[in-house]
């Protein structure tokens, strides 16, 4: 199936196109490299198609997000690592600006094999040991093969169900060898089938079925993932004999970055808007937290999104700061005074994170990072009317 990437890593084309081919064919170790402070970044985007009871139903391209934190390495390599799952919803009118609906955060360990050990109670990865290398060194033309698991949690109808655990056995074959700029990559297949039956007469769902077929670009050197294609294809059996099938495509980019230094970064921000008023600044455990307070103006009209005119200028000259952090993810974070309905709260508080989004980045962002908003309403208030209006901008790990 020919298809085209959505968001390409530049040199990707040519490494996945017909004109590479095996540049060498001695054995090397594939395993992960593992090293403190290293976040890894996991951007996914699903093209997906739909089926009701074998009939079209919708299509849909769904946004999926892990942020993953190396807190500790152990002597044998293995890994502590803080994995946060985002869940996101695309906003229509600002493009590439994405919601930030919830996050779960998993403490995870992995063995340099890629092996996984995941809390019992944890609904996320998904797919979990995958990929996994074994012990010995591999060269093209290899197959191994190795357990996984697939892990489902589902809310229907506000309720939610699962989880549901399905073993898979995954067929692994060390496609070929590929180099470019001194750097070399190994493409990798893997491939699995599932058939999960839910033998329970009070739950939904009565079978998942379906198949995996993905290649992997791997970075040898570095011990990493570089790119993931996935085709997929699942069925959904519930228990009052309908049917839903899932079909399409997935592609993951993965990137690195350094943990912020706060201490370097808060000195440095303080330096650049001493003289922006109602600014504050203070390193959290998720990144740095920029807050815009009201002063004795204030900074949207009553019950209003729109920010007033005399304070543009306070937006205008954060966001030179901002641009000096391509790399990193970006939340911005709306809040309201306790007045009016609790949804009538959420929305004013989203619609004023996204006027806010548009006059700090109006041409969108240029560098890897992305950029989420959120709308908390009232749900985190600081105390006075003055203090919970506000608007709060996180440059996260």
């Amino acid at each position: 199936m020919k298809y085209q990437m959505k968001h390409p890593i530049p040199w990707l084309i040519l490494i996945l196109g017909t004109l590479a081919s095996p540049l060498w064919a001695e054995e090397v170790k594939l395993e992960f490299i593992h090293r403190e402070g290293q976040i890894f970044h996991a951007d996914s985007l699903v093209d997906e198609t739909v089926y009701v009871d074998g009939l079209f139903s919708h299509q849909a391209e769904i946004d999926e997000f892990s942020v993953s934190a190396i807190k500790h390495v152990g002597e044998d390599g293995r890994a502590v690592i803080d994995s946060s799952f985002r869940t996101v919803e695309r906003i229509d009118v600002l493009p590439g600006v994405l919601e930030w609906m919830n996050e779960e955060t998993v403490r995870l360990e992995r063995e340099m094999t890629g092996e996984l050990f995941v809390p019992l109670e944890a609904s996320r990865p998904v797919l979990r040991n995958v990929p996994r290398f074994p012990e010995t060194p591999v060269k093209p033309g290899d197959t191994w093969s190795l357990p996984a698991e697939e892990v489902h949690v589902f809310r229907i109808g506000g309720i939610i169900y699962g989880p549901y655990r399905g073993d898979v056995q995954v067929l692994y074959t060390y496609v070929e060898n590929q180099t470019l700029d001194d750097r070399h990559f190994a493409l990798i297949s893997m491939e699995y089938s599932i058939y999960l039956p839910v033998r329970s007469g009070t739950e939904p769902i009565r079978l998942i079925s379906g198949h995996s077929s993905q290649q992997l670009l791997w970075d040898i050197e570095k011990g990493q993932q570089v790119h993931k294609r996935e085709d997929f294809e699942f069925l959904m059996m519930m228990s009052n004999g309908r049917t839903q099938e899932f079909m399409g495509i997935g592609e993951t980019n993965y990137r690195i970055t350094a943990s912020i230094d706060r201490e370097e970064a808060v000195k440095s921000l303080e330096t650049e808007l001493e003289s922006i008023p109602g600014v504050t600044i203070k390193p959290t455990e998720k990144g740095i937290l920029l807050s815009v307070n009201e002063t004795d103006r204030i900074l949207f009209q009553p019950d209003s999104s729109i920010v007033s005119d005399d304070q543009k200028y306070r937006l205008e000259e954060l966001a030179r700061s901002l641009h000096a952090y391509p790399q990193r993810d970006i939340l911005i974070t709306g809040h309201t005074a306790d007045y009016g309905t609790l949804e009538g709260r959420k929305k004013l508080s989203r619609d004023r994170a996204a006027a806010v989004a548009d006059i700090l980045f109006p041409q969108g962002r240029t560098g890897p990072g992305r950029l989420f908003l959120r709308g908390a309403g009232n749900s985190e208030p600081l105390g006075s009317d003055m203090e919970d209006r506000r608007v709060e901008i996180l440059i996260l790990d």
